[in-house]
């Protein structure tokens, strides 16, 4: 419990910072996201929504499961936090659950409720729930599932190049990368970063930069010069907390820098928020 305590009040600092000067080594904005939660205890979710602010998340609250319908068919969230058991109605959330399956809506379901049923924990199951909660649990575990559930959403649309010459690192970062649903290709000789490139055309390259032949910034350097690759975004994972080293990586081009040994969570969410970002820019320069 101590160790997820840690990684929310780590996940929560990132989300809180601004993009700055690239002399720093946090520079990323944080994706917003809309969250529906479909619960008649105006208590609770008034508190869940007072904190996701300061997750970066949006959040519409329907009080019972006609009106959660009405949004979702109106404005479909990003994630739902749906409850099983309404004051004032028979019908229970499952039958929506049944719904959203069947209609098949492409947005993770969050159960959160205050029964201990076994049979509910199934059913969810069954239909297709992201996952199952009781509401014994804290506000900030809350969010923090809402946010992983978001990442593994976004996830699959994105091809991810790691370039290190440390094959415990590379196979450390595709261990945990890959049950998020990112493409992961992995480069251990630096020779061959080019023709691996081209190959395999990225949305995000992560790179170190200590490396035999051709060193991380050199290889940011190349990047950067060619009109292909001078958008793809470029994240450097280092031992170095040097900051003429910082400021020299920020110098070529890059967009972000994270220092080993990293928290698993602030490295996830740098890099999807970094996806994010790269997906506007270039849904902004089509709308030109």
């Amino acid at each position: 419990m101590k160790k997820l305590e840690k990684l929310i009040t780590s996940l929560k600092k990132i989300l809180h910072q601004q993009p700055s000067a690239p002399t720093t080594p946090s520079t990323f904005e944080p994706a917003s996201a809309r969250v529906l939660i479909i619960d008649d205890d105006t208590v609770l979710t008034e508190r869940i929504k007072l904190e996701a602010a300061t997750w970066g998340l949006q959040v519409e609250v329907a009080t019972n499961l006609t009106m959660g319908r009405t949004v979702l068919t109106q404005r479909p969230p990003d994630v739902i936090l749906l409850d099983l058991t309404f004051s004032n109605s028979l019908e229970n959330g499952l039958a929506l659950l049944s719904e959203i399956a069947q209609e098949k809506f492409k947005i993770p379901v969050i159960v959160f409720t205050a029964s201990d049923k076994f049979h509910y924990r199934v059913e969810a199951a069954r239909l297709g729930a992201y996952t199952f909660l009781q509401k014994s649990i804290s506000i900030d575990e809350i969010l923090f599932v809402v946010r992983t559930a978001l990442y593994q959403h976004i996830a699959p649309k994105a091809k991810i190049m790691v370039v290190d010459d440390d094959p415990v690192m590379l196979t450390h970062l595709k261990t945990l990368l890959l049950p998020w649903g990112f493409n992961i290709t992995t480069l251990q000789d630096s020779q061959q970063f080019w023709k691996v490139l081209e190959a395999t055309t990225p949305d995000l390259l992560i790179l170190d930069i200590e490396m035999p032949d051709f060193n991380g910034i050199e290889l940011c350097q190349v990047v950067r010069k060619d009109n292909r690759w001078s958008h793809l975004p470029v994240m450097f994972l280092s031992v170095h907390f040097d900051a003429k080293i910082v400021q020299k990586v920020y110098a070529v081009g890059a967009d972000d820098y994270v220092c080993k040994p990293f928290v698993p969570q602030e490295l996830i969410t740098r890099i999807v928020n970094r996806l994010e970002r790269a997906r506007r820019q270039k849904l902004a320069i089509h709308q030109r």
